[in-house]
């Protein structure tokens, strides 16, 4: 057989194929392709069947919404609320084979919120009955004095769909600019350098909150997943040594080190077939690689130090939305959602990462050319769905924040710098009674 039977392929096949599509289509599925069908189909019923069973499973979850209130006069710094962050990333828990496909157990979620109700101001924990202990035990170890109460849940008293003749809805979901890495600007940085005195950063949130009239409300919700660690910081370590210049290695799959053994097999031929019988000189060594933390600016440095600070932190994927919601007489998007706004902007630095509200795919956006009140009607309902859920499917998908990211965006106010008189606090401290009381 010549070198030139080698390459001669059999086209007949395309005479049995003829002009017609189907025909090809049939020949195709008749000649192997039903593999592929096959396979798609398979695939598909997994995933039909797990989303059943985790709707089976989901539906039997019991949620409750827990007010917490702590005291007037306490000297907390937002670190006391990241211990609380890094307690709550206890709830992960990893599935088995059987929850996974059997029973359909999913992930439980924790929603931290910030509410607002005709001016009344409270923070809210949203989450599954059986998170009660832990939320409840996080709390009481940062503040013994804290007031825990379970309410009811406040968004199911405000309409589900739009238009409504009574009720009319701003809001949006927030998305970061940046990869997730990148953190925000967090409490630390709002610490004078001199004096030491912190500035709370939602001082003049709370406060502009707490100036709604009656039939107005605004809601904060940052919904928490619990998630295992390792993955994050490993990108984020990826990311540092590409940063600083180091060599970042790629992990080999399955079929990477399918593609190597023909070429480590040639090799080793062509090693025996050329070699003279004698060792092969060592190979000169290039240049080291020298690392750019040597000529990187101050600024550069800063950077890597933040990813790595949010890579040692617990880290949690997240969802953030905010709804400002109010009947028509009285509603002013100029005087909340403005501030709002304002206050989010605090957190966000150029260098490293950016968190901004989202209106071209989610939020109520008023500069639509076309159909905009039909469109924006149908962003209110699916924004509110989200929000009743704390969904953390709909929407934009979420990021990930750490614990001390968490910390600044969700903390009690810092004693003496907020002064809203509506703001509710838990004015009693819980003492115990002295030991010395006669009986008697």
């Amino acid at each position: 057989m010549g070198t030139e039977d080698l390459f001669q392929f059999d086209w007949s096949f395309v005479d049995q194929i003829g002009n017609n599509p189907f025909h090809a289509m049939w020949f195709f599925f008749a000649n192997g392709g039903w593999i592929i069908f096959l396979w798609l189909a398979g695939w598909i019923a997994l995933q039909m069947w797990q989303s059943w069973r985790q709707n089976l499973y989901n539906a039997k979850k019991k949620f409750i919404c827990l007010s917490i209130r702590v005291p007037h006069m306490h000297e907390q710094t937002p670190r006391a609320v990241e211990n609380l962050f890094a307690y709550f990333a206890g709830a992960h828990s990893g599935n088995s084979w059987t929850d996974d496909w059997i029973n359909g157990k999913t992930q439980d979620t924790i929603s931290v919120e910030i509410v607002s109700i005709d001016g009344n101001v409270q923070f809210v924990v949203r989450t599954v009955r059986g998170f009660r202990d832990l939320v409840e035990a996080a709390v009481y170890s940062q503040y013994p004095d804290a007031d825990i109460s379970e309410i009811e849940d406040y968004a199911a008293a405000v309409p589900s769909h739009y238009p409504d003749e009574e009720w009319n809805l701003w809001g949006t979901q927030f998305v970061n600019g940046k990869p997730d890495f990148y953190p925000i600007r967090t409490y630390p940085s709002f610490e004078d350098k001199v004096s030491g005195e912190f500035k709370d950063p939602l001082a003049a949130l709370l406060e502009s909150l707490s100036r709604l009239g009656p039939g107005e409300q605004a809601w904060f919700q940052i919904v928490l997943l619990p998630i295992a660690q390792g993955d994050f910081s490993k990108k984020a370590d990826g990311l540092v040594k590409k940063l600083t210049g180091q060599k970042v290695e790629a992990k080999k799959g399955f079929l990477d080190h399918l593609a190597d053994i023909p070429v480590g097999v040639i090799s080793d031929i062509a090693s025996v077939a050329f070699s003279s019988g004698e060792h092969a000189p060592p190979k000169k060594e290039g240049p080291k690689e020298i690392s750019k933390m040597m000529h990187m600016t101050q600024t550069e440095k800063d950077v890597v130090g933040a990813i790595e600070n949010k890579a040692s932190k617990m880290v949690f994927m997240c969802k953030m939305r905010f709804i400002y919601v109010a009947k028509k007489t009285v509603m002013s998007n100029a005087r909340i959602v403005n501030p709002f706004m304002g206050s989010m902007r605090q957190f966000s630095l150029a260098n490293l990462q950016v968190i901004k509200p989202d209106f071209k795919h989610v939020g109520v956006n008023g500069a639509m050319w076309f159909f905009k009140e039909r469109r924006n009607n149908e962003r209110r309902t699916h924004l509110i769905h989200a929000y009743k859920a704390r969904s953390m499917w709909a929407g934009m998908p979420g990021f990930h924040l750490c614990s001390e990211e968490l910390a600044t965006l969700w903390h009690f106010p810092v004693s003496g710098q907020v002064k809203s008189p509506q703001l509710r606090k838990t004015e009693i401290k819980k003492t115990e009674p002295p030991a010395n009381i006669p009986f008697g």
